[in-house]
């Protein structure tokens, strides 16, 4: 068997899922993101509801890969980063965005986003069921385990609803 290089090397661990995290992320966000509308309005932001589910759907996607090489020691906006996911995540509105800034639409519909967001989901957790000490990295993160991923994408998602009322 080929040794993935972008494992660390440690004891092997047991993931630790949060059971109340993971029932949020597979059963209560696909159930939440049916109230959308596409004319659902954002208390605050400026994405739609197409823009909102497109961003968790690629959110939950894009962390089972690494995009770049760690720096040693982690850089200073890492090391916030890392702080902010141990003090809990708590995720709040930073205005200065226009709709400029929003990315294109990858879905035909709200509805067809909608839908595909458990295959998004489902990737983040069938990748490290595989993949026990894979750990995500870019640059503004840095390097997250499993554990810190999965409480990142439940105060992330449980924001973005709570961004359109649901």
């Amino acid at each position: 068997m080929i040794e993935n290089v972008y494992l660390k090397k440690r004891k092997r661990r047991k993931m630790a899922s949060n059971p109340e995290y993971r029932t949020f992320l597979i059963e209560e966000v696909p159930k939440r993101l049916t109230k959308l509308k596409e004319d659902t309005p954002a208390k605050f932001g400026i994405m739609t509801p197409q823009h909102m589910v497109e961003h968790l759907i690629l959110t939950a996607k894009i962390c089972t890969k690494r995009y770049g090489t760690p720096s040693d020691p982690p850089s200073v906006g890492q090391q916030k980063f890392k702080r902010f996911i141990q003090e809990g995540a708590n995720f709040e509105h930073r205005p200065g965005k226009t709709s400029a800034d929003l990315p294109k639409l990858k879905y035909a519909s709200l509805k067809e986003a909608i839908d595909s967001y458990p295959e998004g989901v489902g990737r983040f957790y069938n990748h490290f069921e595989a993949n026990k000490e894979f750990l995500c990295y870019n640059e503004i993160q840095g390097e997250l385990n499993y554990e810190e991923l999965e409480l990142l994408h439940y105060k992330h998602f449980a924001y973005h609803l709570d961004q359109f009322g649901i």
